[in-house]
């Protein structure tokens, strides 16, 4: 078996991703991704820059340091996709094969060319188990009629936004729609949604898309996400059971009981059974 590469943007999930790895027994290497905002931090010996639309590039680097396999984890603001890059021959090469721009097709493309060469993408959660949330109410106060029915309506939504590449993510109050997030993200639709709540709180429910592909781009909330919420006026936030990664589960959920905003992992079960029972990080 060759090396694990981590193709890495932003944030902090490309440290855990690697963590992860070498508590696993893995010699993986960053492969960082100059367009973002990544900091290599203690893993400098462990890292190579390079461009986002370098797709020949990153073969080729994939090949000389015997990488087999490849985990996309971090951000990468979607509206680089517009800007005027330099791409090599690869990347324009399979630009021209794309049916569009929404993000799936784009990495589809880019994940059937690497297997071509042996390379495979492998899913986001191979490495990060430990961040994904049980079904389950995991905030102590229980939701009330008209905040599940909001949850019910705005999953709905998400998961119909998400199947169609627009976004993850809708703020909901009252069974309306405040925002649908596209290009600008969570944050920002949570910012533009919330400030339509003028008469109760607002519900964030995000959601991944119908057989979602778990190599790509995988929901994400952190505590980032719970202060926007706190200063927006918004006070649930829902999610998909196993579909939704959670940046420090422990410290999230702490975060929540102190902003008071009620958290809700939904899978198969029925809504009002899992929100009549408090759920504790393991």
């Amino acid at each position: 078996m060759g090396k694990l590469g981590i193709l890495a943007g932003a944030g902090e999930l490309p440290h855990i991703g690697m963590k992860e790895a070498l508590a696993a027994g893995e010699d993986p290497i960053f492969f960082s991704i100059i367009e973002s905002d990544f900091h290599v931090g203690m893993y400098g010996d462990r890292n190579i820059p390079i461009h986002i639309v370098k797709i020949g590039t990153l073969m080729k680097l994939c090949k000389r340091h015997n990488v087999d396999r490849l985990l996309l984890l971090g951000k990468v603001k979607k509206e680089i996709i517009f800007k005027n890059l330099k791409f090599d021959l690869k990347a324009i090469a399979l630009l021209a094969r794309m049916i569009n721009k929404h993000d799936y097709s784009i990495f589809k493309t880019v994940a059937d060319e690497f297997a071509k060469e042996k390379i495979a993408i492998i899913s986001q959660k191979t490495f990060l188990q430990s961040l994904f949330l049980p079904e389950g109410r995991f905030t102590k106060k229980p939701l009330n009629q008209k905040e599940l029915e909001d949850i019910t309506f705005g999953m709905d939504y998400a998961e119909k936004m998400a199947g169609l590449d627009i976004g993850q993510t809708v703020v909901v109050l009252d069974k309306s729609v405040l925002a649908v997030e596209a290009v600008e993200g969570t944050d920002l639709a949570i910012c533009r949604g919330g400030s339509f709540a003028k008469k109760g709180k607002a519900t964030v429910c995000k959601s991944s898309k119908p057989g979602q592909d778990h190599r790509f781009d995988l929901p994400t909330v952190g505590e980032n996400t719970l202060k926007t919420m706190y200063e927006n006026n918004c006070g649930t936030l829902a999610l998909r059971t196993g579909e939704t990664i959670i940046v420090h589960p422990k410290e999230f959920i702490n975060l929540a009981e102190k902003f008071k905003i009620n958290i809700l992992s939904i899978g198969s079960g029925n809504l009002k059974k899992i929100n009549s029972t408090i759920q504790k990080i393991r």
